[in-house]
């Protein structure tokens, strides 16, 4: 028996000898500035075995926003330790947030970036089933263990797609659900409604205009329609209404409600968007916005600047925070509120996993490095308190309480957009987290009382749309040219509007779309029993 139990250790001994043998003499070529480092070429620890890490490798990581002002600081405090670390630096590329998406799959064709900001909102899905990034099932335990450990096995399944992991995602548990974020203390001033409904935001800024006729009101523009759900950020509003299953019902104008999420129905044909769409007529003519809106840019400090007194899309809890962090600093006098559209409606639930992640591109020439650096951005303590909060001493402090303190307006924190490298164990606590502590706890509280306790239903669906690819492009210029007039409010027969724009969607392919979606749509919701 002993001698059975030699030889097989033996086989065994072998077997991973070949196995690390044929990893090295497979590893990718070095992309950017490649070059030896003598002495720098064990990485081993007892979770992995010894990488090649001799050729110095850079790495572009690129992320949305933009850039603070003291990002090269960071950038090379933090590459001295990834230098000594795994022989590698980051360079973090920044969007902007002006045409963001367009530059975003722009980056993805070029293959310049090897590690990218990913999330659900920005088409991961498609990009994923696309093969615009890397799968990870193999790669993973043998370049980052640590991250199978750090990183929950429920939220990675959240990351795949079609059954495959493209990303890693975030450990920091959070409620985005979208909502209306307006000044406090104007509502305070002229005694006006608390604006959680669609007629009680009416009279809220109906109230404003009265007592200052000259104080902007809205600061909206046309939607990106890439994701073919709505034209014009405004029409965000009538999430007040509606129980949908995802932020402004399905794409293609088609809808399903949170409780019965199998059952799609038509919007786009119902009286209800006829409705909803004159409203926005109404809204127009009030002045509610610039008649220039379709074309005006997206202004994300228009409400921090006192520009507009509320903004009613893309907004989320922590971009209330962020608002109400700005005012106590530069207008103690303003206050800041925050309405999630869940909190009417009744349906509230948790981010996806895919909220905020990182995913490496397929063109990446040094997956391996790439996988190693993401793992110790996200899973050292050290590495990751530099990303999100800065230089110690420098951007901020630790107070003795242990909360995070800034000291710098040139890195505030997380100001280099890596929310995909939020790491429960590691966040430092703000003074505002309190407020955001309260808003989860209320948001898990409703959340809990929906028919699926705080599950989003929609979080794990992704469209696969090559089939009707060309169909889905001509249906987003007619939503772009036709159905953004009508939902900014700038037709005068908003019948007559809306027939002319679905006549024009059904010629440039909507009902190839349409029944493509249902069919797959459906087909998940049966496989994950959501009835």
């Amino acid at each position: 028996m002993k001698s059975i139990r030699k030889i097989l250790s033996l086989l065994i001994a072998i077997c991973m000898v070949l196995s690390l043998a044929a990893c090295g003499g497979n590893k990718p070529t070095s992309q950017g500035n490649d070059t030896t480092t003598p002495g720098t070429n064990d990485t081993t620890t007892p979770d992995k075995p010894a990488i090649d890490t001799s050729k110095r490798v850079d790495l572009v990581f690129y992320v949305m926003g933009d850039p603070p002002k003291d990002e090269q600081a960071v950038e090379d405090a933090l590459n001295k330790i990834l230098l000594e670390r795994v022989n590698a630096t980051v360079d973090f590329q920044f969007s902007t947030w002006t045409d963001w998406a367009q530059k975003y799959s722009l980056e993805l064709t070029a293959g310049t970036a090897d590690l990218i900001y990913v999330a659900n909102w920005n088409n991961y899905g498609t990009f994923a089933n696309s093969g615009a990034f890397l799968p990870l099932d193999d790669l993973l335990p043998v370049y980052a263990p640590k991250l199978l450990e750090v990183v929950d096995e429920g939220l990675y399944n959240q990351c795949r797609v079609n059954g495959v992991l493209y990303a890693v995602p975030a450990t920091w548990p959070e409620y985005t659900v979208s909502g209306v974020k307006y000044r406090e203390d104007l509502r305070e001033k002229y005694n006006l409604p608390v604006p959680n409904s669609i007629e009680n935001f009416e009279k809220y800024l109906l109230g404003i205009k009265e007592h200052e006729p000259n104080q902007g009101l809205l600061t909206v523009t046309a939607a990106e329609s890439s994701g073919l759900i709505t034209a014009f950020d405004a029409f965000m509003i009538v999430n007040f209404k509606y129980p949908w299953v995802n932020i402004n019902g399905l794409p293609y104008g088609l809808a399903a409600n949170y409780d019965t999420p199998s059952e799609v129905y038509d919007y786009w044909y119902s009286e209800d968007f006829i409705e909803d769409c004159k409203l926005m007529k109404k809204w127009a003519d009030l002045g509610f916005w610039s008649k220039s809106a379709l074309s005006d840019p997206n202004n994300d400090t228009a409400f921090i600047n006192g520009l507009c007194v509320a903004e009613i899309a893309g907004q989320n809890p922590n971009k209330h925070i962020a608002a109400v962090n700005d005012f106590e600093k530069n207008h103690p006098e303003w206050k800041s509120a925050y309405i999630a559209y869940g909190e009417t409606n009744g349906v509230i639930y948790p981010a996806a996993a895919t909220q905020n992640a990182t995913a490496i591109t397929a063109q990446c020439k040094n997956p391996e490095r790439a996988l190693m650096v993401l793992e110790l951005l996200l899973a050292d303590e050290e590495i990751n308190r530099l990303v999100q909060c800065g230089i110690e001493g420098v951007h901020y402090e630790i107070t003795p309480d242990g909360y995070y303190k800034n000291l710098s307006e040139d890195f505030m924190y997380e100001n280099l957009n890596t929310w995909n490298l939020r790491n429960n164990d590691f966040k430092l606590p703000q003074l505002s987290d309190a407020i955001l502590n309260d808003m989860f706890k209320r948001y898990e509280e409703l959340g809990n009382k929906t028919k699926w306790p705080n599950i989003n239903v929609y979080g794990n669906f992704t469209e696969d749309y090559s089939a009707y690819a060309v169909e889905r492009g001509a249906v987003s210029d007619v939503m772009r040219q036709y159905l953004a007039p009508i939902q900014a409010g700038f037709v005068d027969d908003v019948e007559a509007a809306v027939a002319d724009f679905l006549r024009r969607a059904e010629d440039a392919g909507l009902k190839a779309c349409r029944d493509g979606f249902i069919e797959q749509y459906k087909a998940y919701c049966e496989e994950y029993g959501y009835k």
